[in-house]
Parts: structure tokens; sequence; C-alpha cells
């Protein structure tokens, strides 16, 4: 009886918090020819710690999961076999870090591990404005602050705890206490030079860091709607966006109705506008201790964190 090959499995993770670069970063990275990214950028299936078949009660309110069995999560990786690099970007995987190094350490054992991470303050805003471009979101930022608590004992997913995501001094160090390879970068960094980081990334993976990849363009960049209304039509939790969808397809076929629906997205899309100095203020109050322990811990100065406004 022949033998069942070994699967190909990620030797690699993306495990920046969301709203810091994790999306831009996995398609800058996968344009390597020595590294694979599952075409699935956020499979989820890690930080449910032991895989369970079932969704837990975040995805009730619009966490979004790819894969709820190992057996599901190896077809991810077929196409990886024979890169020299395998990876995937799950944003779940920081921030439940205490259910997902379990899972991490039983079915990949010792990868290569990248945290990308964000002035908190930055993140918070830039997450709850992509929720309300998305109509995912109803409240003020403030009430939504304030509302953090609520959902989470209503067990809301990380996508609404606006404050805890941006707490990373621990997340970091239970990665660092855990596994061999721990590499952690800033959004700052990309932001400013991307290709200077993502070649800083490609010799920590340990392959050519003289290929050049294309990273022209920055991605799931944070904006809200002018229109609401007509923003609604490409929005998928909406029943409008369905009814598009399938008269876009039929007319242009599914691709090019995409592309389509993109280009005219973004034409309806600005710039929030910006914080309120007095929400920012408190903010950087109540992040300041955790600032100053990452500080500490990845040995580098965060000093702007702890007093750059919001522009």
């Amino acid at each position: 009886m022949p033998e069942t090959p070994m699967p190909t499995l990620p030797n690699f993770l993306i495990a920046g918090a969301a709203k810091c670069g994790t999306t831009s970063l996995y398609y800058y990275l996968r344009q390597h020819p020595d590294v694979y990214m599952s075409e699935v950028k956020e499979p989820n299936f890690l930080y449910r710690g032991i895989g369970e078949t079932k969704p837990d009660a975040s995805f009730a309110h619009g966490e979004r999961s790819s894969t709820h069995s190992f057996d599901a999560y190896c077809r991810l990786f077929d196409k990886g076999a024979g890169h020299k690099v395998v990876g995937e970007a799950s944003t779940t995987t920081a921030f439940y870090y205490d259910r997902a190094i379990m899972a991490i350490r039983r079915y990949l054992g010792d990868p290569r591990i990248l945290i990308i991470l964000r002035d908190p303050v930055e993140r918070a805003y830039s997450n709850y404005n992509y929720l309300l471009r998305d109509m995912r979101e109803t409240l003020t930022f403030e009430d939504a602050l304030r509302a953090e608590e609520m959902r989470t004992k209503r067990g809301y997913g990380l996508m609404w705890r606006y404050r805890a995501v941006g707490l990373y001094a621990r997340q970091v160090q239970a990665f660092q206490e855990n596994f061999s390879r721990v590499k952690v970068v800033l959004y700052d960094d990309l932001k400013r030079s991307p290709a200077m980081l993502v070649k800083e990334v490609y010799r920590f993976l340990e392959v050519e860091s003289g290929f050049s990849p294309d990273v022209s363009r920055a991605y799931n960049i944070t904006s809200v709607p002018i229109h609401a209304g007509f923003n609604a039509l490409f929005v998928k939790p909406v029943r409008l966006h369905r009814i598009m969808r399938n008269i876009g397809s039929r007319l242009l076929g599914e691709n090019r109705w995409i592309q389509l629906r993109e280009q005219v997205r973004r034409w309806n899309l600005e710039r929030p506008e910006p914080m309120p100095i007095d929400t920012e203020r408190e903010l950087r109050q109540f992040f300041k201790a955790d600032i100053l322990k990452l500080q500490d811990r990845i040995q580098r100065d965060l000093s702007l964190w702890l007093k750059k406004e919001i522009r």
C-alpha cells in the first residue's frame, strides 16, 4: 500500500495585528519565487487552538474564517511544495496568542514568525474606519470605544476590540518565549520605505534579498465612503450587493465585474476625518505603559507613539 505523502505546511507566519500592514506585506512577499503564501491570506485556523470544526461566537459578529479543519488547512498549501518558504498571514494569530501558540507548536513546530506593529492609536482609528466603510460599525468612534467591554462579553471578534488589539507587549513576549526565530517590524518602516523593509524580511527568511518586488501599491488603505447609500451596492453583507453582483457577473463575467466593482468603489472613498484630539489624548495615555514595555522588549525607540497626533 503506497505511503501517504506528508502535507506541505507553513514554515513562516505573518502574525501582525489587524490594520498594521499585513495585507501589503503578504502581497509583496508572495512575489518572491522562493516564497509561497496561501491563496487565502487569512485561514484563521491556528488561533482556534485545537482546530475546532465549528465557528466560535466571534463569527456571529462578522469575524471571518476560511478554514475549520486541519485537512482543509493543509490543502491551502498543496501548491507550496518545492518552495523554500511557505506561509500565511492571519491577523488572529497574534491577538489570540494563548490559543494560537499551542496550535502552532502542535501542527507546525518552530516556524519563523514575523510580527508587524503600528502605533496603537492610529491602528485603532484605522480599524474603526475600516468597519465603518464596510458597514459593520454603526457607532461613533467614542461610543465604540465605550462599547468595547460590553461587545467583548457578547462575543464580538478582534476587529471590534479597538483598545485590546493594540496592547502588543504581551503578545510579542509570548511569541519570543515560544519560538526561536521571531522578527518584529514596524508599520512606520513599511510606510517610509517598503522596498527596504521587504528586503530586510527576505534576509530574515533566508531567501534571495536581491529580488525586487513591485511595492508601488499599498493594500487595504483606510478610507470611508463619500455616499453611504452608493457604498451599499458594493458591500457584501448587504442584499443590494448580491443583486448587483448577480447582474454584473452575468453581463461582464465574474472577474471583470470584480475589477469594475473595486474601481467604482474606490471612486466613492475618501480619507477619514482626523480623530478628535481629546480622544487621541485619552488613547495615548491608555497605551503608554504598554508602549514602554514593548519598546524595551524590541529595542526600538517608540517615543513618537507616545506623543504624535493623527493627521
